[in-house]
């Protein structure tokens, strides 16, 4: 079954976490292969371009990166050094390369592609990374379970592509 993953299509485009597309992107080289969710954006002609922020800047497989909030600072720390710019920048450069994306979905728990990150001192979540950079609108996988968020979230990206 063909995905239209990077194909040149003038259907809509939708960045998504590569470990969702089955790429084994993650941290400790796996991934979390996401059919269902898959065949719905098959289902509604979406073109998916996986990206990997974290793939990106540090390679695979790779040491956990932690949020955490020291004083007034957000950091994300991989093997003791704060790397939270960097990741940030990743970020950016992706978004730069795909401003034709009318939407983003990243997987759960991710720092830079989790929509609710945890945030060690900070006593709450923030979107992660990607998530901040991205124009277009943005959800995570597991909200794209339940059908009326599917079809909020089809209705967004049309909106915006507008």
């Amino acid at each position: 079954m063909s995905w239209r993953v990077g194909a040149e299509t003038d259907l809509m485009k939708v960045l998504i976490s590569a470990c969702l597309l089955g790429e084994n992107v993650r941290w400790n080289g796996q991934n979390k292969y996401a059919k269902k969710l898959l065949e719905w954006a098959e289902s509604q002609d979406l073109e998916l371009i996986p990206i990997c922020p974290e793939d990106e800047l540090l390679g695979t497989p790779r040491g956990k990166i932690s949020l955490i909030q020291i004083e007034d600072n957000l950091c994300a720390n991989y093997k003791g050094s704060d790397i939270a710019s960097g990741l940030r920048q990743k970020c950016e450069e992706i978004n730069d390369r795909h401003t034709d994306a009318a939407g983003f979905i990243g997987i759960y728990g991710s720092p830079s592609c989790g929509i609710s990150a945890g945030v060690k001192n900070l006593g709450k979540t923030i979107k992660g990374f990607m998530h901040q950079s991205v124009e277009c609108p943005s959800t995570e996988s597991s909200a794209l379970k339940n059908e009326n968020n599917r079809e909020i979230f089809l209705k967004r990206m049309k909106k915006y592509e507008r």
